[in-house]
């Protein structure tokens, strides 16, 4: 028989407890067992040994049976791997980064370390993660709300600078979509992170009605090649040579082709209205081809964000008319929405601040954009540095 050392990557609690414990309990509660038999039953320390004449497909089979998957299949977190991923920081394997709401499971560095090799994250892709995790952790993203809602939020994570080229993840064809590994393995690792130390169980914990693809990995990074614009962590107040992520919460993801105007009006709809109850901050992937035609006439990204809010208004007679309008009582909506309905149309945010654009996508002549509400408060858009090891470079030579 073969044997894998494997790191756990189930969540513990700063008391000690495993938020495994709980989980199990809301599973039986709910009738899930059947997904999750195994659920909570495991060696209660940092490193298992998996012995199997087929090793992998044993550890695939235990963690799916515990709750610790997506569904697909994993990487095992070997010691070896989880080592070879905690090279490319400078932070100790034992350095906490916080606790993953609702749970409270820790988020040290080698559990998210654990959890990025299972995801299929290779070593260098390891500082987006962390600063990904950083990112989700902070109150403005507001993780138990993202975790236990019964709506479909999930992360989209935007990337910028040159880490980005330097890692290859996508901004071009196909750039949601699938074929690239850093793209699908960074957002991937993001939810493992949220699943396994903040047990955001479907069913158990998070009752998304019928989530979304998104939930999987959504991940991309801003064009600079073809973009007319600074990007955004440019406008964000970063240098051009720092890299960042901005991590947005996503209700959907709206496939918009043609230029402002059908932007204008796909913002215009019911898929704003979580925006407009929360004071959302939402974002836009504008088309390369778009972008250069706009700026071609003399537009800026300010210039965009004015346009839209102008004209991505929802008419004050079909928001009265909406589900969102007879479930929510009146004084829970923002004064801003109540005003604006006196005017008789609804812009789909508070200001035009509050609409990101990113330039992204294939340099093809067609329009291609693409429209992400938002959902919950506070307003979201948190951004924070990718901090490179010291030796990054020698690091991805070998």
């Amino acid at each position: 028989m073969d044997a894998l050392w494997v790191v756990l990557p189930s969540g513990q609690r700063a008391s000690g407890g495993w938020i495994d414990d709980t989980l199990r309990r809301r599973a039986e509660e709910h009738g899930l067992l059947r997904r999750t038999p195994l659920a909570g039953s495991f060696p209660r320390q940092r490193v298992e040994v998996i012995r199997n004449s087929d090793p992998n497909g044993a550890v695939n089979a235990l963690f799916y049976q515990r709750g610790w998957t997506d569904g697909l299949p994993v990487v095992p977190p070997t010691l070896a791997r989880v080592e070879e991923t905690l090279s490319f920081t400078d932070l100790a394997g034992s350095a906490v980064l916080g606790e993953v709401e609702p749970l409270r499971g820790v988020a040290t560095v080698e559990k998210v370390a654990a959890n990025a090799v299972m995801a299929g994250c290779r070593p260098e892709y390891f500082p987006v993660v962390l600063a990904a995790v950083a990112a989700l952790l902070e109150p403005e993203f507001n993780m138990r709300g993202v975790q236990t809602t019964d709506e479909n939020v999930t992360p989209l994570l935007v990337v910028n600078g040159p880490v980005a080229e330097r890692i290859q993840i996508n901004s071009g064809y196909g750039a949601l979509g699938p074929g690239w590994q850093a793209n699908a393995t960074i957002g991937r690792a993001v939810r493992l992170i949220m699943n396994n130390l903040g047990g955001g169980w479907p069913g158990a914990v998070s009752f998304a009605g019928l989530a979304q693809p998104g939930r999987y990995t959504l991940c991309l990074a801003e064009r600079t090649e073809g973009n007319p614009w600074p990007p955004l962590h440019v406008e964000l107040g970063y240098r051009p040579d720092q890299s960042t992520v901005t991590v947005f919460r996503a209700e959907t993801a709206i496939n918009v082709t043609g230029g402002l105007a059908e932007l204008a009006s796909v913002m215009g709809s019911a898929a704003s209205a979580f925006a407009m109850l929360h004071n959302g901050r939402v974002a836009v992937i504008l088309a390369p081809f778009v972008a250069a035609a706009l700026a071609r006439e003399g537009w800026g990204k300010d210039d965009v964000r004015r346009r839209l809010y102008a004209e991505g208004r929802v008419p004050a007679t079909v928001w009265r008319a909406s589900w969102l309008h007879a479930t929510v009582q009146p004084h829970a909506w923002p004064l801003w929405v109540r005003e604006s309905e006196v005017a008789g149309a609804i812009p789909a945010v508070r200001e035009p601040a509050d609409i990101t654009v990113i330039v992204a996508g294939a340099s093809l002549a067609i329009p291609q954009n693409a429209y992400f509400p938002s959902w919950g408060h506070p307003p979201c858009r948190v951004t924070k540095e990718i901090v490179l090891p010291r030796d990054w470079e020698s690091r991805l030579a070998g």
